[in-house]
């Protein structure tokens, strides 16, 4: 990464987030302080180097975009020595910021805010607890406006590009550190970008299919939460939750949909980019690595199902 581009970001965070808390501009504190910690991801990563291109030509920025739907294995061999990532990255955090704000167009601001008011209210540890449901409860307003405000959005699409950016960078240390317990030779920026062009075709592909089926069904047959997680975002039906009722079996219904045509798309996509981008990476590897992140998602989602049921349902 550039680090002279790690403190701008930086320095542009901490003053997003000085004016927000002064007022000048109201609702962008946390992104303010999310480029801060993005602008210190970038300076820490920019210590680190690359590996050597050995001389190997350099695939297009568009060619690498594109091949990585036809030709994969080209494109991770590629990545090998000459990794990248920005402008995947940005691709997909302009698709997330697109739909959400498609999302919002077609549900209605006021039905989102308030579903996610009513269903946090739901929560076990909140009944119980009077000031707790009357301080959501005066929220609701402002939750409602914030979902209306342009800047809020843009302050939003930014802090998903930032979190992007933090759980890719993570994936890339998981699979690194794995790859070297393993016995195998990855470069951080080798294990980076497998991560990053592994997740491209698929957030593609789920863009698409969820923009389309967004506005040919009913918006009152869509669940108006979105929730990557637990999959109620993803409308498109590639997946077994369909034989459980949300309501009823949350959890069952959770671990259903994380059985599904994209996701083993992703693994298969995660497997084949670290044992191509690799220098020293073989199959047996590069599988249980990316069934190993796969499973612990798994996991993840199945807390988050026990925790906050109410969202599901």
């Amino acid at each position: 990464m550039n680090r002279l581009a790690g403190i701008v970001v930086a320095v542009i965070g901490f003053l997003i987030a000085v004016l927000s808390v002064t007022k000048v501009i109201p609702g962008l504190t946390s992104t303010g302080v999310i480029m801060l910690l993005l602008g210190g991801l970038m300076i820490g990563l920019s210590f680190i180097n690359r590996p050597d291109s050995e001389g190997a030509e350099k695939m297009s920025t568009a060619g690498t975009l594109l091949n990585i739907f036809v030709a994969p294995t080209e494109v991770f061999r590629n990545l090998r020595r000459h990794p990248r990532w920005l402008t995947a990255v940005l691709i997909m955090s302009v698709m997330s910021a697109i739909f959400s704000n498609l999302f919002i167009y077609r549900l209605g601001a006021e039905r989102v805010a308030n579903f996610a008011i009513d269903k946090t209210l739901e929560m076990s540890f909140i009944q119980n607890n009077e000031q707790a449901k009357k301080n959501i409860e005066d929220s609701r307003p402002q939750a409602i406006a914030d979902a209306k405000n342009p800047l809020i959005r843009a302050g939003q699409a930014v802090n998903g590009f930032a979190g992007l950016v933090f759980f890719l960078a993570f994936l890339g240390l998981v699979y690194f550190l794995f790859a070297l317990a393993m016995g195998g030779k990855l470069n951080y920026w080798q294990a980076f970008s497998a991560a990053v062009y592994a997740m491209f075709p698929v957030a593609v592909l789920r863009f698409v299919l969820n923009t389309i089926i967004l506005f040919l069904k009913d918006p009152t047959d869509i669940h108006p939460i979105i929730h990557p997680i637990t999959g109620q975002s993803n409308l498109i039906q590639d997946n077994l939750n369909f034989l459980f009722t949300a309501a009823d079996h949350p959890l069952l219904y959770t671990l259903a949909g994380m059985f599904g045509l994209l996701w083993f798309y992703w693994i298969w996509l995660n497997a084949t980019g670290l044992k191509n981008t690799g220098e020293k990476v073989s199959s047996s590897i590069a599988w249980t690595a990316a069934l190993s992140v796969y499973f612990l998602i798994v996991i993840l989602a199945s807390i988050a199902a026990l925790i906050f049921p109410s969202f599901i349902s």
